[in-house]
């Protein structure tokens, strides 16, 4: 009778990517053991992307049964930002009870970007619509829009100041809001932002009273509607 132990066989791991696909879909990935584990094996595995497709990035666990192979399904979002094609990459990091394979260590899927590429001179432009607010409302919401969003960063400053004077119409000042000023930054497939006022209660029976906001010094864009109206509706 031999009296030897059965050697040990260490599982080498291998990995393989399915097809490319669009921004929004699924990337698949197939982990495969040789030969194949004896019971569940834990293999870490590190993803990452080129581009910017939403992936969950880091290390990950991954179980590869018995019958030797695992899939792996990594997801990407779709946004409106247009920009290049990217991949996804997973690879097999080291670990216990396995070896990585030498060949096949890591897989990379393509994926390609589905948003239609803007016209080489379109400039993205900055908006602000008026608002109103009862004066005992707290604040005054003003919305910034970009438009048509951009795969750059921009930004503006603003401030608010009394509206211009107007036959017959009543002027907010200092003691009905507190002024406001600063800076918007937009960031890449950014399309709106809200500048907030705060207005000042008061107990006089008046008319309607109106401020300004105004856009000023844009980046990156150019301003086609830089002026609001804020109307403070009285509340006495």
């Amino acid at each position: 009778a031999d009296d030897d132990a059965a050697p040990v066989i260490t599982p080498e791991i291998s990995i393989s990517a399915g097809s490319g696909i669009t921004e929004g879909g699924n990337a698949t990935f197939t982990l495969t053991a040789n030969p194949a584990p004896a019971s569940a094996l834990s293999v870490s595995v590190g993803v990452s992307q080129s581009g910017d497709f939403g992936v969950a990035t880091g290390s990950q666990t991954v179980s590869i049964s018995t019958s030797g192979s695992a899939t792996l399904t990594i997801a990407t979002s779709d946004d409106s930002v247009d920009e290049s094609d990217g991949s996804v990459t997973v690879t097999v990091n080291s670990g216990s009870g396995y070896d990585v394979s030498s060949t096949a260590g890591s897989a990379t899927a393509s994926v390609a970007d589905d948003d239609d590429p803007k016209p080489v001179n379109a400039t993205p432009s900055f908006t602000i619509s008026d608002a109103s607010a009862n004066e005992g409302d707290g604040t005054m919401e003003f919305t910034v829009t970009l438009s048509p969003s951009s795969n750059r960063k921009a930004w503006l400053n603003y401030y608010t100041r009394p509206a211009p004077y107007a036959e017959g119409a009543p002027r907010a000042f200092s003691d009905d809001f507190v002024d406001a000023y600063g800076q918007l930054t937009f960031n890449a497939g950014e399309t709106e932002k809200t500048i907030s006022v705060t207005l000042k209660e008061d107990a006089l029976t008046e008319e309607d009273e109106t401020f300004m906001i105004v856009l000023y010094s844009p980046v990156q864009a150019k301003i086609t509607d830089g002026e609001a109206v804020g109307t403070i509706v009285d509340n006495d």
